[in-house]
């Protein structure tokens, strides 16, 4: 694997023996069937390591192994929690070699990619301060993950933890995009003791590895974390398994700016971060911003200076650079203005070696607008901000049209806080507190529930 410097005083790092491997009932295994994938760092798309092609056998080993080790000790609360204490306690001593590999996996900076690690290890550790959070009641057993790639740390953790939680033995199916945050996190877990089988993943594609999990009866829920094609399989399959189904949709996130936003600076940066975490997923990319008409000209102004010289994080592949590209075009083909970048690569090496799409901001028009319309009904992706201007409360809660936003994070930079009960998210803060790089720690409350919650208005 590329080379990661480690922090010498943390736990160790997993390595190319664990990434080759899936980790089935405390043991680290070679799949069923000997075939590997490349993963390959997107910032320059040299190759990282390789990763198991498992099949349905793996994942029926692993769930044979969950359903082993939820019957021991593992189902008395007091031993789960303080285990699970330990397990964070470990993920914290890790953080700075945690976040180095996820920049390698995903191609975020440094800095970007320990924000996201903090803010996510802050809100695991408020969570396990509450205890098992609210869902639907029902007994413990094993359950099925499927991640995305957007941040593959903040997948794992947030999507995984809450389950734990409630005393289930979970199989998670990393994304090919993201794998290697997903089994560090799982290293680290069982170095921290978590009994053997507690914790399993599989490596593999989607239509082996997450078809099986998708159609598998008997698992105590399926949580899934993926585009819209995965999503809607999901949802077919649940008719015939009746597994209960935790489905997350990425690129719900919203800065809404009111007639009275003031800190402009603030604003900007909030801007870039989310543009630099790259919207395709996770709760900390930002595809969508929803500006007074009032204040467009000069909101608008900063941004794009602040924007001008931003380096995105890549996106994971060049099918994936694609998408997003023709979606740039469709966009505009509906009526969006191009104010920065756009579908064009740059004929340059940075842009070429990795999948690297120059930020983009388009203008939508209105809420009401054709292009604000097209918007909801594509799926995000890459370092695309949308634009649209509101007036009203009424204008502004009717744009959100995508089930996406009930996943979402919107922020108000200077909006009057009754104008968030009209908003359909799954949480409303305030802009400066929810920054991952100023230390805030807030994540949906979708991301930690076994179900999405009512949003909380901070």
């Amino acid at each position: 694997m590329t080379a990661v410097l480690a922090d010498p005083a943390a736990p160790a790092m997993p390595d190319d023996e664990h990434f080759a491997r899936n980790l089935i009932g405390g043991r680290w295994q070679f799949p069923a069937a000997p075939y590997e994938y490349e993963i390959r760092n997107p910032a320059d798309s040299t190759i990282t390591t390789v990763v198991p092609l498992s099949s349905r056998f793996d994942v029926q080993r692993a769930a044979a192994a969950a359903d082993a080790a939820r019957q021991g000790h593992w189902a008395d609360p007091a031993e789960r929690g303080r285990l699970l204490d330990g397990v964070l306690d470990r993920l914290e001593s890790s953080r700075s070699d945690l976040a180095r590999l996820q920049a390698v996996e995903t191609g975020l900076s440094f800095p970007d990619s320990l924000a996201a690690v903090d803010a996510t290890l802050g809100s695991a550790r408020a969570l396990l301060r509450c205890g098992v959070p609210p869902g639907p009641a029902r007994s413990a057993g094993v359950c099925g993950h499927i991640l995305c790639w957007g941040a593959p740390f903040t997948e794992a953790v947030t999507s995984v933890l809450p389950a734990l939680l409630r005393g289930n033995a979970v199989i998670i199916k990393p994304s090919l995009r993201g794998p290697l945050s997903p089994v560090a996190f799982a290293h680290v877990a069982t170095q921290a003791g978590l009994p053997a089988g507690v914790l399993n993943v599989v490596q593999g594609t989607g239509v082996d590895v997450g078809a099986e999990l998708i159609s598998r009866r008997g698992l105590s829920a399926l949580h899934v974390r993926a585009g819209s094609r995965t999503l809607a399989l999901a949802e077919r399959s649940h008719a015939r398994t009746n597994v209960p189904l935790h489905l997350l949709r990425g690129g719900g996130n919203v800065a809404v700016v009111g007639p009275r936003a003031a800190d402009l600076d603030a604003l900007g940066l909030a801007v870039t971060v989310g543009v630099r975490m790259n919207s395709a997923g996770g709760p900390f990319g930002l595809p969508l911003l929803a500006v007074h008409a009032d204040r467009a000209d000069t909101i608008l102004a900063t941004l794009l200076d602040a924007l001008a010289g931003t380096v995105a994080a890549p996106l994971p592949a060049e099918p994936v650079r694609r998408r997003a590209a023709s979606r740039i075009d469709a966009l505009v083909a509906a009526g969006a203005k191009t104010l920065l970048g756009g579908s064009r690569v740059p004929n340059d090496v940075a842009h070429r070696m990795g999948w690297r799409l120059p930020p983009t901001v388009l203008h939508l028009g209105t809420a009401s607008s054709a292009a604000m319309a097209a918007e909801q009904a594509s799926e995000p992706l890459g370092p695309v901000l949308g634009v649209f201007t509101w007036r009203d409360r009424v204008e502004l809660a009717d744009a959100f049209r995508s089930p996406r936003a009930a996943d979402g994070v919107a922020t108000l930079w200077g909006a009057d806080k009754a104008l968030a009960m009209s908003l359909p998210h799954g949480l409303v803060v305030d802009g400066a507190s929810h920054l991952p790089s100023s230390g805030g720690t807030t994540l949906p409350a979708a991301w930690f529930a076994g179900r999405p919650r009512p949003r909380a208005v901070r």
